[in-house]
């Protein structure tokens, strides 16, 4: 098969996903598939050099398109509406010439970009999260997501309409889609664990970390602070926001903003245990698979979870994953179950035999690439 990936990303707010994108890549390869990624951005492209995609050996495989912002106005997206020449105008000529069998998209908001590949190609969408519950939740934070999900409101029917398929990361997520008649299927977030070390054990202290992103109420960073509250002798780490964000947090909380991935690594060593997202339930969330959960595995970290992974879901829960309710009140109300937990932590024995099953690339996208031959197939046979 010839994939088109289109990857509409901030390159480097999202380090997690370029990783996934770049596994999976790799993943199609050795199934004897043809790849080549569309990216669009905003950021600088000399940027992409320092970015996960930077692995990929040929840099044809790679055709990145600057996005033109301008204060609250996308400029490519108003052009891409009236049918002015733009970037995305630029990406669908570079995608005809490319010629794919499928084009495989990250889930965005809809513009006729969109629809214009739906017409045109087999189009599958990965759905990444609950749209409505992550727009409408954000939606009070600013003018600008308030305006989004207005925007989302009006437009997501033709966004669906226009796929042939859909993969989404998650069972409840692809329930909450609550679109008939399409290709649907669900395949948890994966890493390549071969490009994550298996740490030393001797090194571990007395401290949980965790990694997030500024602006996500979900992560619920606020009450990892009032956690880390109630167990003083216990430090966590906490990667990709700023102190600036929790002014008086308690001092055994280490905030250390963006980090890359070799220096976040070595927090990791350091660490007994890893935490998730803690706020899902703001989302109106039960079920997720976060990609830094993967990457906690993939380093075979003990994990906390505050809510249902999706592939400890399918295949169960080992011992050095500790189960906690996915609410603030049950979360706080656990202090006493993680300090146990963190105590216990050293006892484990996890290798990367262990951790493959949950989370490695080969096998979930090996089931992805027969779904893209699904939806091919029923796309022919409906003609």
């Amino acid at each position: 098969m010839k994939i088109a990936y289109v990857l509409p990303i901030d390159i480097v707010r999202y380090h997690g996903v370029l990783n996934k994108v770049s596994s999976q890549i790799s993943a199609w390869e050795k199934n004897t598939n043809t790849v080549k990624v569309f990216l669009v951005t905003s950021r600088d492209l000399s940027e992409l050099d320092s970015t996960a995609l930077s692995s990929i050996n040929d840099k044809k495989k790679i055709a990145a398109y600057k996005s033109k912002k301008l204060g609250l106005l996308p400029v490519d997206l108003l052009k891409d509406w009236i049918g002015l020449s733009s970037t995305f105008s630029e990406v669908l000529e570079a995608i005809a010439e490319f010629s794919p069998d499928i084009v495989y998209a990250r889930s965005a908001l809809y513009q006729p970009f969109y629809g214009k590949l739906g017409s045109k190609y087999k189009l599958v969408l990965e759905l990444n999260t609950d749209m409505a519950s992550e727009y409408k939740l954000q939606s009070k934070q600013s003018i600008k997501y308030f305006l989004r999900y207005i925007y989302f409101l009006f437009t997501k029917e033709r966004l669906f309409n226009g796929v042939s398929g859909m993969a989404a990361v998650t069972f409840d997520i692809a329930k909450a889609s609550k679109v008939k008649g399409k290709e649907l299927e669900v395949f948890p977030n994966s890493i390549d664990i071969s490009k994550y070390p298996e740490l030393d054990r001797v090194k571990t202290e007395k401290r949980v970390i965790f990694i997030g992103s500024p602006g996500m109420p979900w992560h619920g960073v606020d009450i990892l602070v009032e956690l880390a509250k109630k167990m003083p002798t216990i430090n966590f780490d906490v990667v990709g926001i700023s102190a600036t964000e929790h002014v008086g947090a308690t001092k055994n909380v280490h905030f250390h903003g963006y980090l890359k991935k070799e220096e976040y690594l070595k927090l990791f060593e350091r660490a007994a245990c890893a935490i998730a997202t803690l706020a899902f339930f703001r989302n109106n969330m039960e079920e997720a698979c976060p990609l830094k959960v993967r990457e906690y595995v993939a380093c075979c970290k003990p994990v906390i979870l505050p809510y249902k992974d999706t592939a400890f879901e399918s295949l169960g829960y080992p011992d050095w994953v500790l189960q906690l309710p996915n609410s603030e009140k049950g979360i706080l109300s656990s202090s006493g179950k993680v300090e146990a937990f963190v105590d216990k932590c050293t006892d484990f024995t996890i290798n990367k035999e262990d951790v493959k099953k949950y989370v490695h690339v080969d096998d979930i996208e090996g089931r992805r690439l027969r779904f893209f031959e699904k939806v091919m197939n029923s796309a022919i046979e409906s003609n």
